[in-house]
């Protein structure tokens, strides 16, 4: 025989669970309600990739002259960065913030990563050139964290023909002697849209950052502690340091794990 107390619970249970699924629904179906709207403003485009990879690519963008801190090391202070925002859209601001060590003028080439007939990028556009400074590594903060607030080097607004995908932006320092190097490292962002598609691309930068060991060769999963130490915090807001686990890749610098994983 059931107890009626346990009754009362399940039938308590039962009417808790069906509000929470109408909730649910109901959120749904706002969901979907805004995704129609979305879709009237950003119809679907099933050639727009397609057609921007039949476009010319350029051979010639990989970094070429890279100097990293130290034997075995991970950043290149001579020249490195990051973007104030991971996504963008077309129309959207981006700042871009730039470190030189010591302070050398600098260019940047943006290309945006696809097939391009084997290519493998387009070059986009060339910023610059920049005078460089030299920019403060930041203290180690609360919870370990390590933030830069650099002040932006330069502003890009992105073209409204700039399709969606993954663009890295090539430092380069501008030799001015023949004893001036032409050293470089890479910023990345990704440029999103809203238009309704059969496939999404999602990069796994939450995954970068976690694994990023700039400045001080510590990440979430190496600390002085041990791996996986508790209570540490990550910034986006500084350069990408080379991935150092598995594969000794200096020409990926700056760039996350995005040429070592995402983009093969």
């Amino acid at each position: 025989m059931s107890d009626p107390i346990d009754t009362q619970r399940r039938d308590l249970l039962k009417t808790a669970l069906a509000g929470a699924v109408s909730s649910v629904v109901a959120a749904g179906a706002a969901a979907d309600d805004d995704a129609i709207a979305s879709r009237a403003v950003a119809p679907r485009q099933p050639k727009l990739i397609a057609e921007e990879n039949a476009k010319p690519g350029d051979w010639d963008w990989q970094l070429t002259r890279i100097k990293l801190d130290k034997v075995g090391g991970f950043r290149s202070p001579a020249v490195e960065g990051y973007c104030s925002r991971q996504s963008v859209r077309a129309g959207d601001t981006l700042d871009i913030m730039v470190s030189t060590n010591p302070a050398r003028r600098f260019e940047i080439d943006i290309f945006r990563m696809g097939y391009y007939g084997g290519a493998g990028a387009r070059h986009m556009t060339r910023l610059g050139p920049f005078d460089g400074r030299v920019q403060p590594d930041p203290e180690i903060g609360e919870r370990r964290l390590r933030e830069c607030r650099w002040e932006p080097s330069t502003q890009l607004k992105i073209p409204a023909d700039w399709p969606s995908g993954v663009y890295l932006g090539r430092l380069s320092l501008i030799s001015e002697s023949e004893t001036q190097a032409p050293w470089q490292s890479w910023i990345v962002f990704i440029v999103r849209d809203d238009r309704a598609a059969d496939v999404l691309f999602q990069c796994s930068d939450n995954t970068w950052q976690a694994y990023n060991r700039w400045p001080d060769d510590y990440s979430l999963y190496t600390s002085p502690q041990g791996a996986l130490a508790a209570d540490v915090d990550v910034s986006f807001d500084r350069p990408y340091g080379k991935y150092s686990q598995i594969f000794e890749t200096p020409h990926a610098v700056g760039s996350g794990e995005f040429l070592l994983w995402e983009y093969p």
